[in-house]
């Protein structure tokens, strides 16, 4: 999915970062990372999925072995659709990360597989370490903030705002090392 903030979908994967020839982490183009951290989903959202997924695969039983008969014409299609969302929003809660990558020439945030997105470490105009509250911006996820503000976070705890040059917008992403992230940006 594409933002007008500049983001980009789970097509393309998260720029290819990996391993260089000497073993050393590299990022999109070859150049070295500074920092990466991938947190994972929370406990509680993973949950979440087993419980979506095994709700879909009830359903999907009861539609087509216990009782297909009362699945005929609009049921049958309301419960493919709704079977449909329940593996999408149970395989999304069981693999969704948050991921952060500064290398010597990009900035990445990503909430993967479901949005991302990359600007030029020279784009960032300050950038700050902040501790974030989760209730303050509505809650885990990629937040849209009045005031051209987002967050990226799981849960409450420290964080670096990052403001970009270009657009104004400044993005909070929920970290648990502020100050590596912190000097990574700012590295010159």
């Amino acid at each position: 999915m594409s933002g007008a903030d500049g983001g980009a979908g789970a097509a393309g994967g998260l720029g290819g970062a990996g391993r260089g020839p000497a073993g050393g982490a590299t990022g999109w183009a070859g150049a070295r990372e500074l920092f990466r951290e991938v947190t994972p989903a929370p406990v509680w959202l993973r949950v979440i999925g087993v419980l979506a997924l095994v709700a879909a695969v009830l359903l999907i039983v009861d539609a087509t072995l216990i009782d297909p008969a009362s699945f005929q014409g609009g049921g049958a299609v309301a419960a493919v659709i709704v079977a449909i969302v329940l593996l999408l929003v149970g395989a999304i809660a069981l693999v969704v990360r948050i991921v952060v990558i500064v290398d010597e020439s990009q900035v990445m945030f990503a909430l993967s597989p479901v949005w991302r997105l990359r600007f030029a470490r020279s784009d960032v105009e300050s950038a700050k370490a902040v501790d974030l509250v989760a209730r303050d911006v509505g809650g885990p996820g990629y937040r849209v903030l009045p005031g051209d503000r987002r967050a990226l976070l799981f849960g409450s705890g420290p964080a670096v705002t990052v403001q970009r040059r270009s657009t104004g917008v400044a993005y909070t992403v929920r970290t648990a090392r502020p100050a590596e992230l912190l000097g990574a940006v700012l590295r010159r």
